[in-house]
Order: structure tokens, then sequence, then C-alpha cells
């Protein structure tokens, strides 16, 4: 199927990358949006594939694809670029599990996802928590990211999740600094940044240490750095505008 009728964009928010295709006034089918999605995401060499669609009660339903062809449920960091790529200083974008209020400014781009989404489950294995922010995430607490392997133990644990997992392994700074990597579910490799991981490791230290979090913490990754915070039972995930880039393809 040709998308001659659609807009394409190429773009990547804190170094995690999207292919883009808006299907709000040309809309396409599942099959399609698959094909779409296996072909360009190997093809611009991006870590996902980005469906902007119409949404009855929000601003724009936001479909995620893995080069695989299996759906995400959410995504951090390409609801940041859409929010950036469409402008919005105040929006809501809705996504297969979940949805998100937008805010921007001059600087800085952010959205808001209501804490009723997450859930966490202590594993067996030490240091380790499962914690569902709109995706799946195995949270790994180490005390050194450089020495640890995390492809080989994301392309493991893979084998306790039929659906896939993401695995992030953070280690402290201080109180409010992280150091994070990520290996994500349909990508199957390390990314450079996952905003989902972001928020479910802001959860997990926060279950670790048995306290909410009063400041902002910084979690940083090779892409850039998030900010996540919490104000009752909103998370927010908060990012530097000069870490998204956006092009017309």
């Amino acid at each position: 199927m040709k998308f001659d009728k659609n807009k394409k964009y190429i773009g990547s928010c804190c170094g995690n990358s999207f292919v883009i295709l808006d299907c709000r006034d040309n809309d396409v089918d599942r099959q399609s949006k698959i094909i779409f999605a296996m072909e360009n995401i190997v093809r611009y060499s991006v870590d996902s594939a980005l469906f902007l669609c119409k949404s009855k009660d929000m601003d724009v339903f936001m479909k995620i694809f893995e080069k695989d062809g299996s759906e995400s449920d959410s995504c951090g960091n390409g609801t940041i670029l859409i929010a950036y790529l469409l402008g919005f200083k105040e929006g809501r974008i809705e996504m297969k599990d979940n949805a998100a209020i937008s805010l921007g400014d001059a600087e800085k781009q952010s959205i808001l996802m209501n804490i009723k989404f997450s859930r966490i489950e202590e594993l067996d294995e030490e240091g380790c928590l499962f914690v569902r922010m709109g995706e799946p995430h195995v949270i790994r607490l180490v005390d050194d990211l450089d020495k640890f392997d995390l492809v080989d133990f994301g392309r493991r644990i893979q084998k306790k999740y039929p659906s896939g997992v993401n695995v992030d392994v953070i280690q402290k700074l201080n109180e409010f600094s992280y150091r994070i990597k990520t290996y994500e579910r349909g990508v199957f490799s390390e990314t450079d940044s996952c905003g989902t991981g972001s928020l479910a490791s802001y959860l997990a230290i926060s279950h670790f240490s048995g306290k909410i979090y009063k400041e902002p913490v910084e979690f940083k990754s090779v892409g850039g750095s998030h900010w996540v915070s919490r104000n009752e039972n909103m998370l927010k995930l908060e990012v530097f505008k000069k870490f998204c880039k956006i092009e017309l393809l």
C-alpha cells in the first residue's frame, strides 16, 4: 500500500528514534500500519513507528508499532515527540492502554500520566521489580552500570514474559540523580532512552526507599535526561526541547 497522501516524519526524543505517519485525514488499516512499521523502521534505522490517528475524546490517538509487527501499549518519548511536533502547549494524547496530558513552554516539553496505570510487583531476583507504567518494565538497581551486561540480561528475561518486557538498569548517583540504560521489547536491543522506563524507574526507587520524592528525579541516559516528579496521582515526565528533533520526509 502506498502512503503518498499521508505526511511522514522522522524524529527522536532523547535519542529514542521514530518514523511517524500522520493518518488523521487518511487512515490506514492495522495490517498496513504493521507493514509500514516493519519496512520503515529498518529503512530509517529507528526504534519504533508512530501513527497519528483521530481520537473521539482527545486531541490525537497515537498508535505504536515495533519492527516485529507487535503493537505497544504506550511510549513516553514518542508522546513527548508528538506533542512537540503538534506544538501542544496543552493537549491530550490517547494511546492503546492509557492517555497523557501534554504540556509545553519555550524550553521544555512534558507529559502527565495517571499513576492508576501503574502496577508494582516484587521479583525473586535481588534488586529487581516488575513495574507497569503504560508499558511493562523490569527494573534492576546495580552498583556499576558499565559492568552490567544489559543485552544479555534483557534477552534472557524475555523467556519469562511471552509478550515481552522492557528492562531498565539504573545506578544511583545521588538521591535525586540516576543513570539508566534500557533494553526494549520489540526493538530487541538497547535504546538510547525510554520515557516509560524513566517513569517506571521513578516508581521503583520510591518503592525501594519507601518514600515519595518531593523533588524531581533526573534519569540520565545516553540520549539525554528525563526529569520525573509526582503531584498526587499524576507522574510528570519532562525533557528539554533541545533533546527533540523532527523533520518531514
